[in-house]
């Protein structure tokens, strides 16, 4: 995992614990915050235990010791923030909660690890854009951030502060030399221990003084899927290529997250929140901080060019090195017909695996989000697109069946109708098309290890949306006679946003060298009915694609359609053309695996 896939991976989990205020609302106020740590990490810790119950036999007395401390730490930093609120405002808490960017660069020091200038120069940068974000010191020339304050709450605060940081320090550490999967598995499970016991010595009642309902349930269960088992593998498993400064950056952007969904998402009442100049120019600050903080700058001016150059050439080298995955272990000839037949009674196992592993997620993600809804009888709000880019590469035309019938399911639990039918042929092509794009344009197996990887996968995850987008938009009103123009651009939202924000992550995660998830899988077939078009048109193809369907979902914002726009016709039927194709295109010839070729 290089670099940049783990800044990726961070960001995603800023995303995740930024947004996870959404579906706190939702949370009874009698619901305190240690029943809140036991309902949201003992789900996560059981669905965790679930899945990976079998990594869990490499467990040394090492690891566990580690993830007993992390988890202490995590129930301090809780237990001191719950204190601190009772005595200063959630503005005041919030500013110095964003002071872990000066205490971990300062333990770093007291540990002889100094910062690089850039790193000190973005932190400075990143304190001032918190302070615009946070209304700054000075309002109308008095300070209000420390005037009023009371010095128990702050004082607890900055503890909870500094035992994030430490936290943010020793897990980098940990997760170096042990397995970040039993680490976070473990120490969500003792989270949820000390939240219990804590618990009951606050309320001996627990669980029967809780306010259970519909809403509350599927927002425990969110946050327990998104705020905890993701936020937390994905952490550990970051950490193990990043160091803690760089960590500690990523999550500073928090405010820039926070500020786009509040003025994006609705509240309870329908309302977003009103634009604040101040937070805006606050996270411009924060976002050019980061930056530089990540960045040579300094270095490039003050220090020799041939130190940089060599750096980046080993980099270089090192991507190079990372950019082909290795050979599979079953790539040698097979012989006998018995060892056929073994060879392929364990395809089919690990085929309905992969299915498994794309579709039960699918389904679970679509049944909880049924509850955020964006356009009633139709469509909410909906990770769990996040999952056919990463299917369709993965797994091919077994991840696509399995977001397919993922959906229908998710269907069954309140909108399913002859309509699902849209939604499932959708969600097939929504993993098929980036599946067939990627053979065709490149000749190497899925992957991040460089930009042009990157690059590639948001491009596949946009044709698959806008195709799934205007399949949904056109589809009903051919067939059913209903135009909802608001479909598209909401299903359009749901599955590019979320396949970036999440998909891009999990496929790092799966083609990390931690994990390596096996690709072998068929490769799509040449069709000999266009074996003579030549390799350098499909770009093209997939350039005039792109540039149709972007010409439907103006046309979708125009309020032009079938049955009023020639435009409009004409570009469905060249939106069909390309569904046609995208069966039967050609594909590279080999795949280049080192330096043989398959």
């Amino acid at each position: 995992m290089r670099k940049k896939e783990s800044n990726i991976i961070l960001l995603s989990i800023t995303l995740c614990w930024a947004s996870s205020y959404i579906f706190i609302k939702d949370i009874p106020s009698s619901l305190s915050d240690f029943g809140y740590l036991t309902l949201t990490s003992g789900i996560a810790a059981i669905i965790l235990l679930l899945v990976f119950f079998r990594r869990l036999r490499s467990l040394d007395r090492q690891t566990l010791i580690r993830s007993g401390i992390l988890s202490v730490l995590i129930a301090g930093n809780m237990l001191m923030e719950k204190v601190g609120l009772k005595y200063i405002s959630s503005s005041q808490a919030s500013f110095m909660a964003s002071l872990n960017i000066v205490f971990v660069p300062l333990i770093l020091f007291f540990f002889k690890k100094k910062p690089s200038k850039d790193n000190l120069l973005g932190i400075i940068i990143i304190i001032i854009g918190i302070l615009f974000s946070h209304g700054g010191f000075f309002t109308n020339g008095e300070m209000v951030y420390f005037e009023g304050t009371d010095i128990v709450g702050t004082l607890f605060m900055l503890g909870a502060c500094i035992l994030m940081s430490i936290y943010t320090i020793v897990a980098t550490d940990f997760c170096k030399d042990s397995d970040p999967l039993i680490l976070s598995v473990l120490q969500i499970a003792f989270s949820a221990i000390i939240g219990f016991i804590l618990w009951v010595i606050e309320d001996p009642m627990t669980f029967a003084h809780v306010e259970w309902s519909d809403r509350m349930l599927s927002s425990i269960f969110i946050l327990a899927i998104f705020s905890k088992s993701y936020a937390y593998i994905m952490l550990m498993y970051a950490e193990r290529y990043a160091d803690a400064l760089s960590v500690t950056v990523i999550a500073s952007t928090e405010p820039i997250v926070t500020f786009a969904l509040a003025l994006l998402i609705p509240n309870a009442e329908g309302h977003t929140e009103p634009f604040s100049l101040g937070t805006a120019i606050g996270s411009v600050i924060i976002a050019l901080g980061a930056f530089v903080a990540g960045s040579h700058l300094i270095e490039k001016f003050f220090y020799k060019k041939k130190d940089i150059s060599s750096k980046e050439a080993h980099e270089e080298s090192q991507n190079k090195s990372d950019e082909t995955p290795a050979l599979a272990s079953d790539s040698s000839p097979i012989s006998g017909s018995a060892i056929k037949k073994r060879k392929t009674v364990s395809r089919f196992k690990k085929n309905v695996l992969r299915f498994l592993l794309c579709f039960i997620p699918f389904a679970i993600l679509g049944v909880l989000f049924k509850v955020m809804t964006l356009v009633p009888g139709y469509t909410e709000v909906r990770p769990a697109n996040s999952i056919p880019t990463v299917s369709g590469l993965l797994f091919g035309r077994i991840g696509a069946a399995a977001c397919a019938l993922g959906n229908t399911i998710a269907d069954l639990f309140g909108t399913f109708d002859l309509k699902t039918l849209l939604g499932a042929a959708g969600n097939f092509l929504a993993a098929y098309i980036p599946y067939r794009m990627w053979y065709a344009l490149y000749n190497k197996k899925p992957h991040t290890k460089t930009w042009k990887g990157i690059l590639l996968y948001a491009w596949c995850s946009l044709v698959g949306s806008l195709a799934v987008s205007w399949i949904l938009v056109f589809g009903l009103d051919l067939f059913f006679g209903i135009w909802i123009p608001s479909i598209g651009k909401m299903v359009l939202m749901n599955n590019f946003l979320f396949s970036i924000c999440l998909g891009l992550p999990i496929f790092i995660l799966a083609r990390s060298d931690s994990i390596m998830l096996s690709l072998r899988v068929p490769r799509p077939a040449r069709s000999k009915m266009i074996k003579k078009i030549p390799q350098k048109a499909v770009p093209f193809f997939f350039i005039i694609s792109t540039i149709v369907f972007i010409g439907t979902h103006i046309c979708v914002h125009y309020d032009l359609h079938l049955s009023n726009s020639t435009i409009a016709s004409v570009l469905s039927i060249m939106g069909v053309a390309f569904l046609v194709c995208i069966f039967i295109l050609p594909v590279k010839r080999r795949i280049k695996i080192g330096k043989k070729e398959k």
